[in-house]
């Protein structure tokens, strides 16, 4: 993976990828992103496996959790849409029944 293709997927810049790599010390959430943008669990260094997993669960829940929020989100968009696009199919079928009207008023007049 590129240095910049790793910074884009923390959400960051070349620069502070360099100030990340010199730190003696990170956060866990730091620590998480990481483990998570290259896909290896660097917390198994520092705690037992049963609790790796369960750090492994939370990460995959929370990530499943902002999935699922942005999918409620885009189906209440698409929603509104068909709500839109059926109240539109309504006022074309309307004014065709106005045209037709006007066309049968205008033959018998003639």
């Amino acid at each position: 993976m590129k240095l910049t293709d790793f910074a884009d997927e923390l959400g960051t810049v070349r620069q502070n990828v360099y100030r990340i790599f010199k730190k003696r010390h990170l956060d866990t959430g730091l620590l998480l992103k990481i483990s998570q943008v290259l896909n290896h669990n660097f917390f198994q260094y520092y705690i037992s496996s049963s609790e790796t997993g369960d750090v492994l669960q939370v990460a995959e829940l929370k990530k499943l959790s902002q999935e699922n929020t942005e999918h409620l989100r885009q189906l209440e968009l698409a929603k509104k849409e068909i709500d839109y696009l059926r109240k539109i199919i309504k006022l074309m079928e309307e004014k065709a029944e106005l045209v037709q009207q006007v066309g049968k008023d205008t033959m018998m007049l003639h």
